[in-house]
């Protein structure tokens, strides 16, 4: 990897355990080169500001989601839709856990940070967050046809809430300290799932 390359992706990693951490507005752009270890002019070679890091922070994250969850879970032929959707649960469970439950979601985080007040950010996360409810919907429907889940299901309606149950249940990981919200979200999520 030559030179520049290694700054810009040292820039990113940096920014993305911080923004993680502790908010994209409270970081500033010293403490981005502070942990970088990169001179301000070699950012500004890379990104014409803060918001164009963070967009490209969140696009990495996006894809990393895309090839982890999407593709690698839920996705994943070999297993039963329970499955898939229970190893979802399972994946949230083992990430808040290695954080010590203080980070939450980094896409929770930055919706509820500046969804609100920044369109463009807003949008991104518009789009990933219904490119995961495709994704789940697609699981549920595969469960339904085969029988493993109820056949009453509103599988729309089921897969946002799924993914609202997640990040609610992230959130209170990180107010109380520990997986609970997690757990309790599984199991509950997973029996209403059922066949009767």
């Amino acid at each position: 990897m030559r030179r520049d390359q290694r700054s810009r992706e040292k820039i990113i990693e940096a920014a993305a355990s911080l923004f993680h951490q502790r908010g994209f507005q409270p970081t500033s752009l010293d403490d981005i080169l502070e942990r970088s270890e990169v001179c301000r002019s070699n950012f500004y070679y890379h990104f014409r500001c803060k918001e164009d890091l963070g967009l490209e922070v969140l696009a990495r994250q996006a894809e990393r989601f895309e090839t982890g969850i999407i593709r690698g879970i839920l996705e994943d032929e070999s297993e039963s839709p329970r499955r898939r959707l229970a190893r979802v649960f399972e994946g949230v469970a083992t990430s808040v856990r290695a954080e010590a439950y203080r980070n939450g979601c980094p896409f929770g985080n930055l919706a509820a940070e500046l969804g609100g007040i920044h369109p463009e950010f807003r949008r991104r996360l518009s789009v990933f967050f219904r490119r995961w409810e495709d994704a789940v919907e697609r699981c549920l429907r595969e469960g339904v046809a085969r029988g493993e889940f109820r056949r009453d299901l509103h599988t729309r309606r089921l897969a946002t809430a799924f993914i609202s149950q997640i990040e609610g249940a992230v959130l209170l990981t990180k107010t109380h300290g520990h997986g609970g919200p997690v757990e309790a979200g599984a199991q509950a999520m997973l029996t209403l799932l059922e066949s009767r």
